[in-house]
């Protein structure tokens, strides 16, 4: 059977590739990306376009942000629907391709009297073309517009399935009837004699049914059946018009996809003098060919040691070893009466000792990058691709197979990615020119691993003869040990010095949900993440130990993704470090040494009040509202995934499920894929094509991370960044830096960010209150007891 060989017209939509994915997964397609702006073909004239499409069975135009009657958001795809005759290809439009089509052929648009993002309901047809044979249909939709053919009814009607004087050649084929609000809103249409065809809903997306994905497949029976009854009419074409030179032309994707060859297209068998030998599938943003990876060049020693049932406290653990005001880190799996809060995510605790340890750091403001990683200190200019290149190499070049199978961390590079180094990701432009870190690694040699549920801890080494570190950590161990309890002592804060604390002011915050939800319903988001920064202020004389608040916010706040950072520069000239207090509870992306990738996004939030059940707490998560930001993320926790793992290796394992913690009921799914064997991608690829988090910015990502930019008007810095580790042994773990402070010192302010998802159904009020929620679970540690009333 003829493998399809498509183009997919990519608008700078957030789930693209899970559109790719289905293509090629239901039609074993072949499948070429280029942008709806792609410069070879917008500047130049129609005829090289022509010539290009011709190498192709069939377009794909795919959904993005944006109006239709917006050429600029359109790009290619206006050129689409009227094409010469002897040119034109069967196209499948997805939402803004769909309402493109509809204009084109003598519809409107307009918006939506409420926004349909995230929302899965029932679609009605008469199982006519793209239908054929498809039962119920249960389909998600992303859209704050909606195209009209000129139907004057507002409730389901025999009308509704008949062609209008407006529009006489297209037939529509399907619509939602479920929204009274909005009246009937068209889902699918086709042309009755080009090949031309569209749904507005999301044939991807993990909650439309198999049904409504069903239609990749009755398309593509109809392109087929379409393209074979004009192979006539295109072999006159092929005598009759000259040939252009395409081969000429790059036709790699600038996103950095893959090229391979593939079967010819159907129009090559008519047409032989246009061929082509590429194709492209959905791949990172940056250029990771490394063939031939180096052997394992780096030993772990280490040892395992049993403790007692209580086991023991890593920041006592961390205190006993180091001086914790020097550089020092720890990554901490919180725990409550002895037992990890999140035993799947928060088992293990990282202690590692990183003073004089070689480092990476590199900021987004000056665009330079300071190394010692190859064994010289350089700076240099470079940019986050850069970075990670400096990263893998470096972390091949100590790759290790000998330590034990039973801990997932055995050394290697521990520190954080700030949200504006994600933004330079998505070629986001950025408002902050400060020469502060927006990346900074620094690489653990020594380290140790505690077990919090086998009560186990391994302490271990990438030095060599490194008896002197085994002999200490274990002396601390047993001076622990002999203790009847070995947690950390409370701190006495009944009578605090109190900081002042800069809050972000309810009336500015509400505007700009309003602002946000502005942008919403013009189409150019699905949903926006909006956060604001609280700064908190000592006086000189009363500042705390930074430990010693960390050991206060553990106590009011564990979470399975603790951690304190205290990062230093060697440079006696100024003072350039950071610390990091975390007590987040997100995990943004771990990958085992096997390859296998997980996220775990969070969603939804409820508050535990006293006496909330969490049967109460799932009905009020389970709401559209609350679903609607889960399900956007996992689709684009799902595209970001698709583009380094490839077709057919995402899995959604648990789907919206609440999860309980100290201080809230919140929506988690869980996204996995499987790096294959052979790849030469690595998990750092996918931490590379992922961020910013998506959780943090809402989606389409990068027009709602401009959105952003202008709508916060400051730099998030660390905030809504990742932080976390590359491991030796090849695995990684990384959470989202919510529920933190930090402090540069350089400054005396320390900085807590919170914030949540605004969609066209929050409440301007309720939004400001989940933020200020978020926000004052780290005010305990800063001496602020928490506002009842909140």
């Amino acid at each position: 059977m003829h493998r399809p060989h498509l183009l997919f017209l990519d608008a700078y939509d957030s789930f693209s590739n899970n559109i790719i994915n289905l293509l090629q997964q239901d039609l074993n397609a072949t499948v070429q990306v280029i942008k709806i702006d792609d410069k070879r073909f917008v500047a130049s004239d129609d005829a090289c376009f022509h010539a290009f499409l011709a190498r192709f069975d069939a377009v794909v135009a795919g959904p993005g942000p944006g109006d239709p009657r917006n050429p600029h958001d359109l790009g290619l795809i206006g050129k689409l629907w009227h094409l010469p005759e002897g040119i034109c290809v069967p196209v499948l439009g997805i939402c803004l391709g769909f309402q493109s089509l509809a204009l084109a052929f003598g519809g409107t648009a307009g918006r939506l009297h409420q926004p349909r993002h995230g929302l899965v309901t029932e679609v009605s047809h008469q199982g006519q073309s793209l239908f054929k044979d498809i039962d119920v249909l249960m389909a998600t939709q992303y859209h704050s517009l909606h195209a009209k053919l000129g139907h004057n009814v507002d409730k389901a009607s025999p009308e509704l399935w008949k062609v209008t004087s407006d529009c006489p050649d297209i037939l529509p084929l399907a619509w939602d009837l479920s929204d009274d609000q909005n009246g009937p809103i068209l889902m699918g249409i086709r042309h009755l004699t080009k090949p031309f065809f569209g749904v507005q809903y999301h044939p991807e997306s993990i909650c439309t049914s198999s049904a409504g994905a069903r239609i990749i497949h009755n398309w593509w029976s109809e392109a087929l059946a379409w393209t074979i009854d004009r192979a006539a009419i295109l072999r006159k074409i092929e005598t009759s018009h000259p040939v252009i030179d395409v081969d000429s032309v790059d036709t790699n994707s600038e996103s950095g996809e893959d090229s391979a060859s593939t079967s010819s297209s159907l129009f090559d068998a008519v047409n032989p003098t246009i061929r082509d030998t590429t194709a492209t599938t959905p791949a990172v943003t940056r250029n990771s060919s490394r063939m031939g990876r180096p052997t394992a060049s780096t030993s772990v020693s280490w040892r395992c040691v049993d403790t007692s049932l209580d086991g023991i406290d890593v920041a006592l653990l961390l205190r006993n070893l180091q001086d914790t005001d020097q550089q020092a880190i720890m990554l901490e799996s919180g725990s409550k009466s002895g037992q990890p809060v999140r035993p799947e995510t928060g088992r293990f605790s990282i202690v590692g000792c990183a003073n004089d340890a070689q480092s990476i750091r590199y900021s987004t403001g000056n665009h330079i990058i300071t190394s010692d990683l190859s064994g010289t200190k350089t700076s240099y200019t470079g940019s986050m691709a850069d970075v990670w290149s400096s990263v893998e190499s470096f972390m091949a070049a100590n790759k290790a197979t000998d330590g034990s199978i039973d801990i997932p961390f055995w050394g290697g590079l521990v520190g954080f990615v700030s949200y504006e180094a994600g933004l330079e990701t998505i070629d986001v432009a950025q408002s902050t020119n400060n020469d502060r870190s927006d990346v900074w690694f620094v690489f653990v040699s020594r380290s140790i691993v505690v077990d919090h549920v086998e009560k186990k801890v391994y302490i271990q080494s990438l030095e060599k003869s490194d008896n002197h570190w085994f002999g200490r950590v274990e002396e601390v161990l047993q001076k622990l040990m002999k203790k009847s309890d070995t947690r950390s002592e409370p701190h006495d804060n009944s009578n605090p010095v109190l900081p002042s604390v800069a809050a972000p002011k309810q009336e500015e915050y509400m505007s700009k949900v309003k602002t946000c939800q502005y942008h919403i319903r013009a189409g150019d988001s699905y949903e926006l993440c909006l956060t604001d920064q609280s700064m908190v202020l000592y006086g000189d004389s009363s500042q705390p130990e930074s430990f010693e608040l960390y050991q206060r916010l553990r106590t009011f706040n564990p979470a399975p993704f603790g951690a304190y950072l205290r990062l230093e520069e060697e440079n006696e000239q100024r003072k350039n470090g950071v610390t990091i207090l975390s007590s987040s509870p997100e995990r943004f992306l771990s990958w085992s040494r096997a390859g296998k990738c997980q996220f775990r996004p969070i969603k939804g939030t409820v508050e535990k009040k006293h006496g909330l059940t969490r049967k109460e707490a799932e009905a009020l998560l389970n709401v559209d509202k609350e679903r609607a930001e889960n399900l956007m993320i996992v689709d684009l926790i799902r595209h970001d995934l698709h583009g380094v793992v490839g077709s057919g290796n995402v899995k959604v394992e648990k789907l919206m499920a609440v999860e309980e913690y100290q201080t809230v009921f919140q929506l988690v799914s869980v996204i996995e894929g499987q790096l294959q064997e052979g790849s030469r991608h690595t998990g750092i690829d996918v931490l590379a094509a992922s961020l910013p988090p998506g959780s943090m910015t809402g989606a389409p990502k990068k027009r709602s991370c401009e959105l952003l930019t202008e709508i916060e008007g400051k730099p998030r810095g660390i905030y809504s960044g990742v932080l976390g580790y590359f491991d030796v042994g090849g695995g990684g773990d990384f959470s989202v830096v919510i529920r933190t402070a930090f402090r540069w010192d350089d400054e005396d302010v320390w900085r807590i960010g919170a914030g949540g998802a605004v969609t066209v159904l929050s409440s301007p009020q309720a939004e400001f209150e989940e933020m200020d929620l978020k926000r004052q679970s780290c005010l305990p540690l800063f001496g602020h007891r928490r506002d009842p009333a909140k």
